[in-house]
């Protein structure tokens, strides 16, 4: 039993004592004199309710703590391949869509260096920093970025340009939050481009044959599909918590989401055309910005406290 649990067993047990005893005095009450307006003898059912209101409102602080955090639902979560296909396989994959994806768009070193050496850093502070991560500059005046399984993560050089180095990292850093919850593999099992997939992934030593030419087109048809760049709205509030959260660990103030927000904000007012992705079934911007600064506030405070000690 939990803690909550056996805290209103105890009060359901405490409510149940209290009603027993209170029922000789309404009995009592209900003999006086007819003249006495019957209103003014309390009855089990008007004391049962009180008391059940009471324990209402007692209760009401703890579950606005938890709605006040709009990320408890993500906190000590783990994170596996686990009901998936495998990491290795799941690297596999990511390096066949990234040929594809490399056919659909045209890549750019402009700004390649420092989008590494940035991804690097956050991809590094995250919680899955054991597989390559690949950074990649999509040339393209549209302020988007989007991730696939086994660590590709491509970025708009028109993004590139708009963003400071801390708000590039949090950009970046949530899209690594992405591949750390593995959302693009949920999303292709999902949509069952996985069946199959598994068993053209080949050896350790390679895809040969008419298995790479099947998994080559199979991949083709993952990408023209566009479910890659799709995540729901509670998947991008995760990938805002894990973003975030790695922020700091890789050296970066975390503020810079915030302020990428706002960027992003005054973009969709003015320009809405050039955001890509990045807007699509994700939370409203503002939410996303007030969820950000509550994460912040949070950490803040976190690191004062173990200061203190």
């Amino acid at each position: 039993m939990s803690f909550l649990q056996l805290r209103v067993s105890r009060c359901a047990a405490t409510i149940m004592a209290l009603a027993i005893s209170l029922a000789p005095f309404t009995t009592a009450l209900a003999q006086q004199k007819q003249g006495r307006e019957s209103a003014q003898a309390p009855s089990i059912t008007s004391t049962l309710s009180s008391i059940l209101s009471l324990g209402s409102n007692v209760l009401t602080p703890a579950a606005r703590t938890v709605q006040s955090d709009p990320y408890y639902q993500f906190r000590n979560q783990r994170y596996t391949n686990e009901g998936l296909i495998s990491e290795r396989d799941e690297i596999a994959l990511g390096n066949q869509l990234h040929v594809e994806i490399a056919k659909k768009y045209r890549m750019t070193n402009e700004g390649q260096t420092r989008a590494n050496a940035i991804g690097q850093r956050v991809a590094r502070a995250s919680q899955r920093a054991n597989i390559p991560y690949r950074f990649h500059v999509v040339q393209s005046n549209d302020i988007n970025a989007f991730s696939i399984p086994g660590g590709h993560i491509y970025i708009t050089s028109g993004l590139m340009r708009l963003a400071n180095d801390d708000e590039l990292a949090s950009v970046l850093s949530h899209e690594v939050g992405h591949v750390v919850a593995r959302h693009s593999l949920k999303t292709l099992q999902a949509s069952q481009f996985l069946n199959g997939i598994a068993d053209l992934l080949g050896s350790i030593a390679g895809i040969a044959g008419d298995d790479a030419g099947q998994l080559g087109t199979a991949a083709a048809r993952i990408v023209a599909s566009g479910v890659l760049a799709t995540h729901n709205r509670e998947e991008e509030r995760e990938a805002d918590f894990l973003g975030v959260r790695a922020m700091p660990r890789a050296g970066f103030k975390s503020d810079g989401m915030i302020t990428m927000f706002q960027k992003l904000l005054r973009i969709s007012e003015t320009n809405h055309d050039l955001l890509g992705s990045l807007f699509n079934d994700h939370p409203d911007v503002e939410e996303r910005i007030l969820n950000t600064r509550y994460e912040v506030n949070r950490m803040n405070n976190q690191t004062r406290t173990r200061g203190r000690r």
